[in-house]
């Protein structure tokens, strides 16, 4: 990664201007220690000693003792195994010491609710012995925290198997394990566009889930336990959120069922919800769902302490732990407009205890007061973006919504969440294809590209940085 930083006159540190030194964090070093050609980079936030962000601390900026390290995950290649990389604070125009702290990812991370960790999941190649490994890293600091390995030693060599991670409260996390086994062998031929024939082959692939229960204390699991969700398969992706007694799950109905007699009408598939107890594989509840699946956004417990995913990009579909229920909620404001492609979908708890969905194709956001029957707060409208990249994003305090700017026009806008005000603007023709905000509060914008272009902002939009990394980044942590 090659960054540059500007002072408040423009100067990028390397002219004679009063900016400081670029630390040129090279391909080679980014992929040191053994890392894999996917990569999830853990690099310091080095931009609030810089003098620009320094410029900005008078008008909000967060002071340097808050910031940790952020985290780019995506890939530089089209083969690879995953993994995350930690890095020291560049010193002198120096890329740093790099460790390698894992490789061959199952999913990309999951941070805390808190933001303070992030559990990342490596799952054993196939073999006789298959496990699977779950690290914590600290986010501050970028070191891991804490590691178990869990053996499962009911799965086939040849398996397929992927693990997803989710903080139950502040001692546990809870590993979803979802163990497909293929069957039925059969040759499949393919021609070619050269016309040369393709032999495979072709397997049924049956899955069955079990959790297991990892106490971040004693850095032990607990189990693993089957998920006893049906008698029939379901498909090995979930969509999971955990307080601090239940795990809250929403599975989706294998494709084998809806196999039938030609001429039959085939059956739909339903997704279907479970609540089941920490500890155990057995839910306490379990019921069909009122909406398709995914959502495409992450569930999330909120400040009620309801369990709520997004259904359509549009509405919210809630489960009360007090009462047992699941009941859609309709937002009105996001069924108001239409928007011809998906797009990106986020939902996010605020400080001050309202829920935001925001809809990046719609162009439009919502917040919502779920203590108060879920009410609308506001409606922000921005600029549609026509593919699913994450285009909004809330800021820290809960106050601002930063998004990307119009097609033809590109850049970053900020609104206020509590009216819709718009109240910054920046452009100079770039084309954005993701914001996020890091946790010391630098704004930070992905540019498509071979290499990943990362744009630095002040919470104000004023350009502190830019740099190129070898990771085709899909996510910032």
């Amino acid at each position: 990664m090659v960054v540059k930083l500007f002072n408040r006159e423009g100067g990028d540190g390397n002219d004679g201007s009063q900016g400081p030194p670029s630390p040129h964090l090279t391909r080679r070093a980014a992929l040191a220690g053994g890392l894999g050609i996917t990569a999830l980079i853990a690099i310091p936030d080095i931009l609030t000693g810089s003098g620009a962000y320094a410029a900005q601390a008078g008008s909000g900026a967060p002071a340097a003792s808050a910031a940790g390290h952020f985290y780019l995950y995506g890939t530089t290649g089209p083969t690879t195994r995953s993994g995350v990389e930690e890095r020291r604070s560049p010193v002198d125009g120096s890329s740093g010491s790099a460790t390698s702290l894992i490789t061959g990812l199952d999913l990309a991370p999951v941070k805390s609710p808190d933001g303070a960790a992030l559990a990342l999941v490596a799952t054993s190649p196939t073999g006789s012995s298959r496990s699977v490994t779950l690290t914590l890293v600290n986010t501050l600091s970028g070191a891991a925290s804490s590691t178990g390995t869990l053996r499962l030693s009911g799965a086939s060599p040849e398996a397929s198997i992927l693990a997803k991670p989710v903080f139950a409260g502040a001692a546990t996390v809870a590993l979803i394990i979802a163990i497909s086994e293929p069957s039925a062998p059969r040759t499949m031929r393919k021609t070619s566009s050269a016309g040369q024939e393709i032999v495979s082959t072709g397997y049924t692939w049956t899955t069955h889930h079990a959790v297991a229960y990892f106490d971040r204390a004693r850095s032990t699991f607990a189990g693993p336990f089957p998920l006893s969700l049906g008698a029939t398969p379901y498909l090995a992706l979930t969509d999971v959120a955990a307080d601090s007694t239940h795990l809250y799950l929403w599975a989706i109905q294998d494709y084998s069922r809806i196999r039938a007699v030609k001429g039959a009408v085939n059956p739909a598939l339903t997704t279907e919800f479970f609540a089941v107890p920490l500890g155990s594989g057995i839910p306490r509840v379990a019921t069909a769902s009122t909406g398709a699946w995914p959502s495409g956004a992450q569930a999330q417990i909120l400040s009620t302490g309801q369990v709520a995913r997004v259904l359509a990009g549009r509405n919210l579909e809630v489960f009360s732990p007090a009462d047992g229920t699941l009941r859609t909620v309709a937002v009105a404001p996001m069924n108001q407009v239409g928007a011809a492609k998906p797009g990106a979908i986020t939902l996010e708890n605020l400080p001050n205890g309202h829920t935001l969905i925001t809809n990046s194709a719609l162009g439009r956001a919502t917040v919502v007061n779920p203590s108060a029957g879920f009410t609308t707060v506001s409606v922000i409208d921005h600029p549609r973006v026509p593919y699913p990249v994450r285009g909004a994003v809330a800021s820290g305090d809960g106050k601002t919504l930063y998004t990307l700017g119009a097609r033809g026009t590109g850049g970053l806008n900020a609104y206020s969440l509590a009216d819709g005000a718009l109240t910054a603007s920046y452009s100079h023709g770039e084309t954005y294809t993701g914001v996020y905000q890091l946790s010391s509060g630098t704004l930070l914008a992905l540019t498509p590209g071979t290499q990943t272009g990362l744009s630095f902002f002040t919470p104000q939009l004023d350009p502190v940085a830019t740099a190129a990394t070898p990771v085709l980044v899909a996510a910032v942590y």
